[in-house]
């Protein structure tokens, strides 16, 4: 999948030494969306970074590998030395947004050195900030998992599983001993359901159309602590 640093190195720049290279020039703002053409050293790097801007401006469904490429200041056979095409390029979105979400979900759990319940409460309001501030991701991830699923695709599937893994294992210290794993896997499901529900009911605007002022740390505190055994 992905191709050969040194040729794509070669690819984009000139071949004589009294030329400038290809997509060298500095970043820049064009005032219309677009960056100014420059070097990338990490190519697929930097085409990530361009679909995530986009996805998060315009929504997944509006994103295209010509439009990663203005942003990114490519030309439109870039993509194709990292990705097979424009499913490629979202199925590292996805895994991306997994693994970001799953840092997020650790850091909050670390940072937290109160009861089992404050840590998962910790948890639960670092996914729903994730959804705030990443809505684009946060739908792409959720929204596009089950129509890009692969059973075959074993890369994608232990991202997610890595993802969720991270509150199962929080979870395990509060269920009683000999419960066994699958009661962790199930009480787990039951948080994340209600923390999910959270999350998009606040990032749609359900609750402010609703007029309603809602504490979200509480709700998830209040229903963290209904949910744990006792």
């Amino acid at each position: 999948m992905h191709g050969n640093p040194t040729s794509a190195k070669k690819a984009m720049t000139a071949p004589s030494s009294d030329q400038s290279p290809i997509l060298e020039a500095p970043e820049t703002s064009r005032g219309d969306g677009r960056r100014g053409r420059y070097h990338h050293g990490d190519l697929a790097g930097a085409l990530v970074a361009a679909a995530r801007e986009i996805i998060e401006r315009d929504g997944p469904a509006n994103l295209s590998l010509s439009k990663c490429c203005r942003m990114a200041g490519v030309s439109t056979a870039a993509p194709y030395k990292h990705f097979a095409g424009k499913d490629d390029l979202l199925r590292r979105l996805v895994m991306d947004g997994f693994e970001d979400l799953g840092t997020r979900m650790r850091a909050a759990r670390d940072g937290c050195p109160g009861p089992i319940a404050d840590r998962i409460t910790a948890m639960g309001m670092s996914y729903i900030e994730f959804a705030l501030a990443n809505p684009g991701m946060f739908r792409l991830v959720f929204g596009m998992t089950k129509e890009m699923h692969d059973p075959e695709d074993v890369e994608m599937d232990a991202c997610g599983q890595a993802c969720f893994q991270v509150l199962i294992d929080e979870v395990a210290d509060a269920v009683p001993d000999g419960a066994g794993e699958a009661a962790a896997q199930g009480l787990a499901v039951m948080l994340w359901t209600f923390v999910h529900g959270a999350a998009s009911l606040a990032l749609d605007g359900n609750y402010d159309a609703a007029k309603k002022d809602v504490d979200l740390r509480m709700m998830v505190s209040m229903a963290t602590e209904r949910l744990l055994p006792a």
